[in-house]
């Protein structure tokens, strides 16, 4: 591929990950116009993802699918459509919210797999697509640890309330549920990304192939669902209550053993 598709790509990469970030921030604050926004980011980005093989196709002379990059961006670019018109003429809402992080994920693995710094000191700088996993997974529990404090706050001033008392030095209810909401909504964000990327890496990693029984994306999955049927209940299910922050809770927790219990070691990886 020319070098010009490539900037292209990469172009379109980033309309993506505009249109993931404000659908995510659509669905977490419920900014009105940031769905407009998010729909806007994807086409354009699809346009230049367009372009893009297009152009690929003019003036390299390659046959058809001539190689993986090729292969898995028309794939996204396929993806984006079928969303684009689900959304216009099957009316199914919202459907952006999956197709614009999928998508980004999708187009970013061609393009940051292949890149290699074979005399970099940490394996994280030379392969750059698992060191962006594992920093994309350690902002999700970031986000995931700001909202187990924000669930604890609540359920500790929810007890206080009971007993006919007011902590004033934890915020009130309501701040407490919707901070709990919205660290956990990013957290997920960034994690699902992660997760995403170490799920490619784990099978598809340069050298020898990783064991499909590696604990570290494994047990990452019960955290993962906790969180989502967390977010499920509250986002799209309305639900409220002390119950929805014992969940917050027991991902956190599910997160915290995977992190300490499971070694991760990133010297001799490959």
């Amino acid at each position: 591929m020319t070098t010009f598709c490539i900037v292209s790509l990469v172009i379109a990469l980033a309309f993506y990950l505009a249109a993931a970030l404000l659908f995510q921030g659509h669905f977490l604050w419920h900014k009105s116009g940031w769905d407009a926004l998010g729909r806007k980011s994807l086409k354009l980005g699809l346009a230049v993802h367009a372009i893009s093989i297009v152009l690929h196709f003019s003036l390299s002379g390659q046959a058809l699918f001539a190689n993986m990059l090729v292969i898995i961006a028309s794939l996204v670019m396929a993806l984006v459509v079928a969303g684009l018109l689900g959304e216009r003429y099957a009316r199914i809402r919202h459907l952006g919210l999956l197709t614009a992080p999928l998508a980004f994920l999708g187009l970013l693995y061609p393009l940051l797999m292949p890149l290699h710094f074979e005399e970099a000191e940490s394996i994280l700088v030379e392969y750059p697509f698992l060191g962006i996993h594992v920093v994309l997974t350690l902002l999700g529990h970031v986000g995931f640890a700001l909202a187990f404090c924000s669930a604890v706050g609540y359920l500790v001033q929810h007890q206080a309330l009971k007993k006919g008392q007011l902590n004033s030095y934890l915020p009130p209810l309501d701040t407490a549920a919707a901070a709990t909401f919205r660290f956990a909504g990013g957290g997920f964000s960034f994690f699902t990304l992660g997760l995403g990327m170490g799920a490619i890496w784990l099978f598809g990693a340069p050298g020898e192939y990783l064991p499909g029984g590696d604990t570290k994306i494994w047990l990452a999955l019960p955290t993962w669902f906790v969180f989502g049927v967390y977010l499920y209940l509250r986002g799209i299910g309305r639900r409220h209550g002390s119950r929805l922050k014992w969940l917050v809770i027991a991902g956190f927790v599910l997160g915290l053993i995977n992190l300490l219990w499971v070694r991760h070691d990133f010297v001799n990886f490959v």
